[in-house]
């Protein structure tokens, strides 16, 4: 089930600690906390609503980089001209996409390079994510709009199916593993019964 409300969220999660069912999450960063309370990042961002929402999107597999249909966040990474910049020994922003196995852990509450006051993906929070502002919203100042394309206007962006999956994607948590098979989402989300947009 998707909590919106956290005691709801932190009471499900001890319940399924105790049942023996997940590990314990990782701590967040106090750079996540502090943008739990601060305002969105994402504005002026394209109309999702007329596409249909992804359930259960994840992000620990390795996918085919050519999504046809979307298996997981990396496929769009991996077909969307993300790892153009963010690959190899010096990515743009200290960010690499290439490896399903480690992206996500470059991502999810974690900030951005330039300030550490924006957090890359927010899980829960896409509004509050900087991936999905630069994505499919106005970027904030001092950032492009994503994949990058030289500044062009009107600017180059995913198509809106891929877009509205990593809406999907942080919306339902963010959902992927760290390397030791701990969730990283704090959402406990049951596909097909709650829409979030």
């Amino acid at each position: 089930m998707h909590c919106d409300n956290p005691h709801r969220t932190v009471i499900a999660a001890t319940l399924l600690l105790l049942a023996g069912v997940v590990h314990a999450w990782p701590a967040e960063s106090t750079h996540a906390s502090k943008r739990m309370a601060g305002t969105p990042v994402a504005t002026n961002c394209e109309d999702l609503s007329g596409e249909p929402i992804r359930y259960g999107l994840e992000y620990n597999i390795e996918g085919s980089g050519l999504p046809s249909t979307i298996i997981d966040i990396q496929d769009i990474l991996l077909s969307g001209g993300c790892i153009n910049c963010h690959q190899g020994s010096a990515p743009v922003g200290g960010l690499d996409l290439s490896n399903g196995g480690i992206s996500g852990s470059q991502l999810i509450y974690m900030p951005s390079n330039s300030d550490p006051d924006l957090i890359r993906v927010m899980p829960g929070d896409p509004a509050a994510s900087l991936l999905y502002a630069q994505l499919n919203c106005t970027p904030l100042a001092g950032y492009f709009t994503m994949p990058y394309n030289g500044g062009a206007q009107p600017p180059v962006r995913l198509p809106i199916a891929q877009r509205a999956a990593v809406y999907d994607w942080i919306a339902q948590g963010a959902r992927g593993f760290n390397e030791d098979g701990q969730p990283y989402s704090l959402i406990i989300f049951r596909s097909n019964l709650e829409s979030t947009r």
